[in-house]
């Protein structure tokens, strides 16, 4: 058995931690001085930008494609959403709704779930015009 340590009274995520890696944020918490970078190299990776190489102002690029062009949902813009036709939904609890065609003055989506005027800012947070189907542009 071996002898106990130092490090066996350190929190994990601190173990093998070095100081001169470490500081401490205005609130008081001690955290890595690199971590804009770790986070920026984590955010590519989620990505799917391959390779160590990279501009940052690249990844920003991809992240706005794959957010996309969501909208805060304000009931102004209901009538443009409307006339858009078919709508992606962003809803409070996170879910997000592809292609709800405009029925009316209501939107609705696959198993009969509708959308009004009233659901604007309270169950639809955000919401962009849906793009258009890749296969239906390739003729599948």
């Amino acid at each position: 058995m071996r002898q106990v340590t130092e490090l066996d009274f350190r929190m994990p995520e601190f173990r093998n931690a070095k100081v001169e890696d470490y500081e401490f944020r205005q609130d008081g918490k001690l955290v890595r001085k690199d971590r804009w970078e770790r986070g920026i190299h984590t955010i590519r990776a989620i990505i799917g930008h391959g390779g160590r190489e990279f501009e940052i102002d690249d990844v920003v690029e991809q992240v706005r494609d794959v957010m996309g062009d969501w909208m805060r949902a304000v009931p102004e813009d209901w009538d443009e959403m409307v006339e858009s036709k078919h709508v992606d939904l962003m809803l409070a609890d996170g879910s997000i709704l592809i292609e709800c065609k405009a029925d009316g003055d209501a939107f609705e989506w696959n198993f009969g779930v509708g959308f009004s005027p009233e659901d604007i800012g309270e169950t639809v947070e955000r919401w962009r015009r849906s793009r258009p189907n890749k296969n239906a542009e390739e003729g599948e």
